[in-house]
């Protein structure tokens, strides 16, 4: 069995593969950079482990706004410092006032960005390996996950419900 792994690939190679390319939806994301006395981070996924550097960026998914007990405790995922640069930006809308979550994200370093860029994916027919860029070997994914290629082609899944409240499908 092939394991997707990042590599160079061009609009028609994607397109051959099955992918198709998705827009992203406009949301809310806080994010802070991860310190040194921080590191390493250990986030728990659904498939895998991942153990994160100092100077990643630990983007939080403040979800229905409500407040939760510790900010670990939100939806948060690892991105690297030159692909977050090129992929998210300032959230830019005009008397944003934050949630309780927000502002709770806020009180512990986060700044509040969206991200802009879409992705190519496709859905799994099959469960298939994955080699993420932050993690140290590749994870099974089960039929019915999406695989998304960023702005580098780094690959990474997500669930079915994710990905459509992140992405215009």
């Amino acid at each position: 069995m092939a394991t997707i792994q990042q590599r160079e690939m061009t609009d028609e190679q994607r397109l051959a593969e099955g992918y198709t390319y998705y827009e992203r939806k406009k949301q809310l994301v806080m994010v802070r950079e991860l310190r040194p006395e921080e590191a390493p981070m250990i986030i728990e996924f659904p498939f895998e482990t991942v153990t994160v550097e100092a100077g990643y960026i630990i983007c939080y998914d403040p979800g229905d706004g409500q407040k939760k007990k510790r900010i670990n405790d939100y939806d948060h995922w690892p991105v690297r410092p030159d692909i977050f640069k090129q992929t998210y930006r300032r959230w830019d809308v005009p008397r944003w006032k934050p949630s309780p979550a927000a502002e709770h994200l806020m009180r512990n370093g986060c700044r509040p960005h969206y991200k802009f860029a879409g992705v190519w994916a496709k859905q799994l027919l099959e469960p298939t390996y994955i080699q993420s860029v932050e993690s140290d070997e590749p994870v099974l994914a089960p039929a019915g996950m999406w695989i998304a290629l960023g702005s580098k082609n780094e690959p990474w899944y997500m669930e079915d419900e994710t990905f459509r409240s992140r992405y215009v499908v």
